[in-house]
C-alpha cells in the first residue's frame, strides 16, 4: 500500500491504497485484502504495532546488539530502561518528530486481511536507543 489523498472541496482526505489498485492490476475479490485504508486506521495500528514490539525479547536482544555495535559499553539493563521509556518519550513527541522516529524505525509495513505486519529497521533500534539514554531530545533522529 502507498499512502495518497483526495481533496474534495476544502477538505483532504489521507489514505492508503493497494499497490494492485493504483496499477490497474488484477484483484481476487475472494482475497480479502484491502484496497484502501483510511490513513488515521494504519498509522494507528503502526504506531501501536511499534509500541509492542519494543518491549519484545527478541526485539531487545537486536536492539542491544545494534547499540552495542555503536556504544560497545551499554549493558543490557540500560537498554532495556531506555526502550521502557519509549511510551514516555513518544507522547512528548511533536508530530513530525514522531514521523521521523518512525521512518527511523519502521523497514515496511505489510497490511493482509488478516492484520498488520510492521518489520523493524535493526539499526534504527540501535540509534534510538543511544538518542533515549542521551539528556537530549531526539532532535537528531534522522
Amino acid at each position: 500500500m502507498t499512502p495518497t489523498a483526495t481533496k474534495k472541496g476544502s477538505r483532504l482526505y489521507r489514505y492508503y491504497a493497494s499497490m494492485d489498485v493504483i496499477r490497474g492490476r488484477f484483484i481476487d475479490p475472494d482475497s480479502g485484502a484491502p484496497l484502501r485504508l483510511p490513513a488515521e486506521m494504519v498509522e494507528n495500528a503502526v504506531i501501536r504495532e511499534v509500541r509492542r514490539l519494543v518491549r519484545m525479547p527478541e526485539i531487545v536482544a537486536q536492539t542491544l546488539a545494534a547499540a552495542r555495535s555503536e556504544a560497545p559499553d551499554l549493558t543490557a539493563g540500560e537498554v532495556v530502561a531506555a526502550l521502557d521509556r519509549f511510551d514516555e518519550i513518544w507522547s512528548a513527541l511533536f508530530v513530525a518528530e514522531q514521523a521521523r522516529l518512525v521512518r527511523l524505525l519502521v523497514d515496511r509495513v505489510t497490511v493482509t486481511a488478516d492484520g498488520i505486519i510492521v518489520d523493524l529497521r535493526s539499526a534504527g533500534l540501535g540509534t534510538l536507543v543511544r538518542n533515549l539514554l542521551t539528556p537530549r531530545s531526539l532532535e537528531s533522529v534522522a
